[in-house]
């Protein structure tokens, strides 16, 4: 039943996304068609569609209180997930505060998480758990950072976003290896 919530209250967050988003372009004129009545009715949907995914997942976010820091900061070091966070952070404020320089930043975070991540996968017992958190991370990661990008710049990335093929190219070479080194390890440690 907990999964079931989970899993109903996914498209309600992307719809009140979607409406918010919506919602702040028809307010800053963005959209000029649009009317503010329009702008007040899409931040209404917005509001239900957030409550309603607010209510499914209550008890979810009831069990947060009871997280320590060390435990939080457990998630943000070992887990693909709380290192992409982590590192989405960090370049997103850099971008932020050095828009000319916005390619390094997110360039230096997917590197980082490109290497830390089929590293920590290699050392894990369940390997194919980790790695597909880890792919899960690194799309993410990769897909804040560009719309990040493009929310700064009016190019985003532009045509400097071609030296992410490396991280690109590297990422998957990296894990099957830490695949490789999980199974080596593993009948290794059986003889």
């Amino acid at each position: 039943m907990k999964w079931l919530r989970r899993i109903a209250a996914a498209p309600l967050l992307l719809l009140a996304l979607i409406c918010a988003i919506g919602a702040v372009r028809i307010f800053t004129h963005d959209l000029p068609d649009e009317s503010i009545g329009s702008g007040i009715f899409a931040a209404v949907i917005a509001a239900a569609f957030a409550a309603g995914a607010f209510f499914l997942l209550r008890p979810d976010l009831a069990l947060l209180r009871e997280l320590s820091f060390a435990q939080i900061r457990d998630w943000a070091c070992f887990n693909p997930l709380g290192q992409a966070t982590a590192l989405y952070v960090v370049a997103a404020i850099l971008m932020r505060a050095v828009p000319e320089y916005q390619l390094a930043p997110a360039f230096l975070a997917v590197c980082i998480l490109s290497v830390a991540a089929p590293w920590r996968a290699a050392r894990q017992q369940r390997w194919w758990a980790h790695a597909g958190l880890a792919l899960l991370a690194w799309c993410l990661l990769f897909l804040a950072l560009a719309g990040t990008a493009e929310a700064i710049g009016p190019r985003g990335f532009g045509e400097g976003g071609m030296i992410f093929l490396l991280p690109m190219e590297g990422f998957p070479l990296l894990l099957v290896a830490s695949g490789i080194v999980r199974l080596i390890r593993g009948e290794g440690s059986k003889a």
